[in-house]
Parts: C-alpha cells; sequence; structure tokens
C-alpha cells in the first residue's frame, strides 16, 4: 500500500482506535483482573514496521535483552520488507510475524492473523520501537501483553496514543536510535508508574554493533553474477557500489541523480573498477533509464539481481558504497565496507548507520533536520538543498581515500 495512505489511516483512524481500545481495556479491568507481571520475562515481541532499515540498530537491544534477561527469547512483529532485512541479517524465521502490505485485503487478513498469533504466544512483554504510531501502539495492546515498553507524549511531544503503554519513555531527539531502543529495553525491568521509564544512561560504546559474517556459498553466488554482467571482472579489482535511491517515506532524502551519474562516471575511469548502481526488484527499470545516459562497460545496474541476503553478501565482496540515508546504508554498516552515507532532511546524530566504516556527510544547515518522529517523516520542503548541496567533488574525494585504503 502505498505510504501516504497508510499514514492518511494512522492518523484519522488511529487516534479513536487508540481510544477506544484505553476505555475498553480500563472497563474490561474491572470485571476481570489483568494478567500478572510475569516473574521473568520469556518471550518478547519487538514491533518496528515501516522503517526496516532500523532492525540493524534494534540488533543491539535485542542482545541487551539477553543479557538483561538471561533466556528471554526476542521475537519481531514486523511488514513485509522488513522480513527480508531480517533474513539479511539471519534472525530465526521461527520468530517472525510477518504482515504484507500488498493490498488492502491481504493487510487487514495478516493484520488479524498477527495479533492471533500474539495472543497464542502470550507474550510477557511488547517494545514498540515504532514512535508515536498508533498502529503498532494498538497492536501491541492487543498482543495481550502484561508489559507494554514505548514512547509516550507526556506534554504534547508527540501523536495521541492512547493509554496502551504500562512502561512510558520520553523520546529523545538527542539520542541515536540504537541507544533509544536500548533504553525501551531498560525499562522493562522497572514497574510502571506514572514517570517517565528508563531513567538511565545507554552511552552509545557499550552497545554491541551488529556484524553480519561473510558466506562462502553466497560469496560464489555473488561472484557468478557480476562475471555475468562483466566478464573481464575479477576479484582483485575494486567494487564501488551506489544506491540512489531512498524509501516513498521521505523521498527528498535522495542525491540527485545526475550527481550519481558523474561520480559513477569519475569512479569508472580507472581498469580495475567496476561500479555497481544497487536497487530493490522494482527500483530496476528506473535505474535502467538512468543509465542509458551513462553507457560504460563498467558500469552496470545490480537493482533487483539480488534478494538481501545476497545484498549483504554483495557488501561483503565491495570496497565502497555510497548511498542516500535508506536501509542499504544500515544494512551495509553490518558487513565489512566502506560506506559514505548522504544527509540532508535527517540528522547523522540520530540515524547515522552503525560501524567503523561508516562515513556520514551532512551540509547541516538551518532548516535540518526538518523529518522526525514528531511529525511523521513529512517534510513540507520540495527544493532539497541539504542533499543538491552535497558536491560531487567532495563525495568523490571521500571515495577516493576510501578506495586507496585498499590493500
Amino acid at each position: 500500500m502505498p505510504v501516504q495512505f497508510m499514514r492518511f489511516i494512522d492518523f484519522w483512524l488511529g487516534a479513536p482506535c487508540c481510544l477506544l481500545l484505553t476505555l475498553w481495556l480500563r472497563v474490561a479491568r474491572l470485571f476481570r483482573r489483568p494478567r500478572p507481571r510475569p516473574e521473568r520475562l520469556r518471550r518478547v515481541i519487538f514491533i518496528q514496521l515501516a522503517e526496516s532499515g532500523a532492525f540493524v540498530a534494534a540488533q543491539a537491544a535485542m542482545r541487551r535483552l539477553e543479557e538483561r534477561h538471561p533466556g528471554a527469547e526476542p521475537w519481531v512483529l514486523t511488514f513485509g520488507l522488513g522480513g527480508q532485512v531480517l533474513d539479511a541479517l539471519r534472525f530465526p524465521r521461527d520468530r517472525r510475524i510477518v504482515i504484507r502490505t500488498d493490498g488492502l485485503w491481504t493487510f487487514c487478513r495478516d493484520t488479524l492473523a498477527a495479533i492471533a498469533r500474539m495472543r497464542a504466544l502470550a507474550p510477557d512483554a511488547t517494545v514498540n520501537l515504532e514512535t508515536f504510531a498508533r498502529f503498532s501502539t494498538l497492536l501491541a495492546a492487543l498482543s495481550g501483553a502484561p508489559i507494554r515498553a514505548g514512547f509516550f507524549r507526556f506534554h504534547d511531544e508527540g501523536r495521541y496514543t492512547g493509554g496502551l503503554l504500562t512502561h512510558r519513555l520520553v523520546y529523545s531527539p538527542h539520542l541515536h536510535a540504537a541507544q533509544t531502543y536500548a533504553a525501551l529495553v531498560e525499562s522493562l525491568a522497572e514497574e510502571p508508574g506514572p514517570e517517565p521509564a528508563a531513567k538511565v544512561a545507554v552511552p552509545l560504546e557499550d552497545l554491541e554493533l551488529p556484524r553480519v559474517p561473510s558466506d562462502p556459498a553466497l560469496r560464489a553466488r555473488v561472484e557468478e553474477m557480476l562475471r555475468s554482467l562483466c566478464p573481464g571482472w575479477e576479484p582483485s579489482w575494486r567494487l564501488v557500489l551506489l544506491n540512489v535511491n531512498a524509501s516513498d517515506m521521505a523521498p527528498n532524502r535522495r542525491w540527485p541523480e545526475a550527481n550519481y551519474l558523474e561520480l559513477a562516471a569519475r569512479l569508472a575511469e580507472p581498469p580495475d573498477v567496476l561500479v555497481g548502481f544497487i536497487g530493490a526488484p522494482g527500483e530496476r527499470a528506473a535505474v535502467e533509464r538512468l543509465l542509458r545516459e551513462l553507457p560504460h562497460p563498467r558500469v552496470h545496474n545490480l537493482a533487483g539481481r539480488t534478494g538481501l541476503p545476497d545484498l549483504m553478501e554483495l557488501f561483503h565482496a565491495a570496497d565502497l558504497l555510497v548511498t542516500n540515508d535508506s536501509g542499504p546504508a544500515h544494512l551495509a554498516g553490518a558487513a565489512e565496507i566502506d560506506v559514505i552515507v548522504l544527509f540532508g532532511p535527517e540528522t547523522p546524530k540520530i540515524f547515522r548507520p552503525l560501524g567503523p566504516r561508516v562515513r556520514a556527510v551532512s551540509l547541516e544547515l538551518a532548516c535540518s533536520p526538518c523529518i522526525s518522529a514528531y511529525n511523521q517523516k513529512r517534510s513540507p520542503c520540495r527544493d532539497n538543498r541539504c542533499m543538491k548541496g552535497i558536491s560531487v567533488e567532495s563525495v568523490l574525494g571521500m571515495a577516493q581515500v576510501a578506495l586507496g585504503r585498499r590493500p
């Protein structure tokens, strides 16, 4: 379903649904005792629906759950794309609940099935990684979990989500997303109350960064694909990946396509450099049209040629990724590759991909960041100078430094 339609539904139907469910739960407590708080956590469902790239940062929170609550089993509730990201991160398939969004009927049917599945699992807690999203808050309440952690608008900082959370946190726009998610896990050990939960420090350096090791079988498949595209290619060549795309949730995160074409042409000048444009299957045609403006024997369209597990291995095989702020940037942070991420409407202070070889680029204009958790990542800007102002020369210079470090 289109992103704007989902936002519309969440805005207009979400608020009354949160209010009605809040009233229903309060009335129900008059006639039956709520499920008691468990002595120890056994099953915790992490809810992350739209921002599938956030699962990379959420891995640190899941590890913290296992550290703080030995024996606790993390589960995930997500949309269809999130399931593919979990494949790339090698998260167990038998601990996922997936809601497909390809059609209203499918979406409604999968939502009801997801609620039934959660209630059958009888989770001890839910961790809502979505910020002020009403749909995910409703799902958490309908799961039947006695502990429900999430972000709450204490003095109108965010959107109304009813009284459906038991552990309410203040959302801080000054913390990295990984710290924010870890704080949610920290709150699970506390007793519910009117005060904001998780009044603890969560240093970023204390969080275990997610790493996905290379897979020899996937590497062979990736190398075969590269040879089929460029018969002269050898593993000794330098491989540069470019991601011209960004999700429909915030299209103004895109660097101009003309800049990517110029960057590709400049990077492909040495005879031992192969440049590939990556993307989802639905983005393949758009990338194909773009590359008609740059016919080059060592610049190729890789969009749609790999599933996300193969894409992760492609990151291991490559030397550099230049990308907009989007899901592939976060996935690449878990692989052995240099990454240059271009930020504009959002801030790298919150969403910078984790990893020692990631470099974030931002002009830090006075109007940026203009999209956040408070406005559902909707911006009135139609002239994203924060992205247009990032010069090809500056990105090329950083790319050449990264490629120069290769043995």
